[in-house]
Parts: structure tokens; C-alpha cells; sequence
């Protein structure tokens, strides 16, 4: 009986060292996950060419919307490539136009990164569309995840959440 109890707790001993050990290597792996994100966050914004995904819009008035189809924020060799959906007032807008105002590409001015809250980053620039300054502000975490505040000179603010990622290549159909 004794011998029987003894090797139950032995069991028991080496179940719950393993468990923890498990408990460990998840976080281990997780902090090592995070540097990498860390990592490749800092190199993109250094090298100027990165991509932010969308995945949820919030217009200035009205309700907030989750993006099913993939729209994003292409900055690469001094170009915008904007392809991001807008709901939200005209102040002055093209008579019958039912383009997104912020679907363009354009050269980039007034480029800047700042240090942000955590260890992130805040990247301003702004660009020209067909009739109207955008100015892009994009609020990156350091391990990726983004918001993005569009102000412009003809109409309401909209902003954006989703992630900054390294530049995918559009699949040719």
C-alpha cells in the first residue's frame, strides 16, 4: 500500500513539474513571439516601406464597421498607395462622384516618426488626392497593431484600426 502510494505521488510530482515547465515555455515563447514583432516593427518603419491592413473603420459620426474585404495603406519609395473606404460628410466633393475620396496614390510630404506611449511609434505624413489634402497619423504599437486618424480639407475625420505588417504583393488576376 505504502509502495502504491509512494509511486502515486512520484507520478503526481513529475505531472505537475511538467505543467509547469510547459507554463513556462509559453511564456517564453510569447516573449520571444513579441521581440520578434518588436523587431520587425522598428526595421519597417526605418526602411520607409510598410503596409497597414485595415480591419475596422470608425466614422465620425455614425456607427463602427468591421471591413470584410481587405483594404489597406501601401508607403513605399516615398508613395502612398491608399485603398481605404470612407463614410462620413463632404464638405466639397466631384458632382455625382461614387469613388472612395480615399483611394489614391500619391507622393508622401511631411514624413515624421515619433517615439509613442509603450514603446511604440506615431508616423504622420500627408499626400494629395484628385481635389484635397489627407493627412494620414498612424499610432503603431510596438508589436504591430495600429490606428490610423485621416483628417482632410474637404471632409469629416475618419479613423481606423488594424495592422502594420511588412508589404504583401497584389495577386494578378
Amino acid at each position: 500500500m505504502k509502495k502504491a502510494i509512494f509511486i502515486g505521488f512520484l507520478i503526481f510530482s513529475v505531472i505537475a513539474v511538467s505543467a509547469q515547465d510547459k507554463k513556462l515555455s509559453r511564456k517564453e515563447r510569447k516573449a520571444e513571439r513579441e521581440a520578434k514583432l518588436t523587431e520587425q516593427t522598428k526595421k519597417l518603419i526605418e526602411d520607409k516601406a510598410w503596409q497597414f491592413n485595415a480591419s475596422q473603420m470608425l466614422p465620425s459620426s455614425g456607427k463602427s464597421r468591421s471591413l470584410t474585404t481587405s483594404y489597406n495603406v501601401v508607403l513605399k519609395d516615398n508613395e502612398v498607395d491608399s485603398y481605404l473606404p470612407y463614410f462620413g460628410r463632404a464638405y466639397s466633393a466631384d458632382y455625382g462622384s461614387t469613388e472612395s475620396p480615399m483611394i489614391f496614390k500619391a507622393p508622401i510630404e511631411d514624413y515624421s516618426v515619433e517615439d509613442g506611449k509603450k514603446g511604440g511609434f506615431v508616423v504622420k505624413f500627408s499626400a494629395k488626392n484628385k481635389n484635397d489634402r489627407v493627412t494620414y497619423t498612424f499610432q503603431i504599437g510596438s508589436t504591430g497593431s495600429a490606428s490610423l486618424s485621416v483628417n482632410s480639407t474637404n471632409r469629416q475625420h475618419i479613423s481606423y484600426h488594424g495592422d502594420f505588417v511588412p508589404i504583401t504583393e497584389k495577386k494578378k488576376e
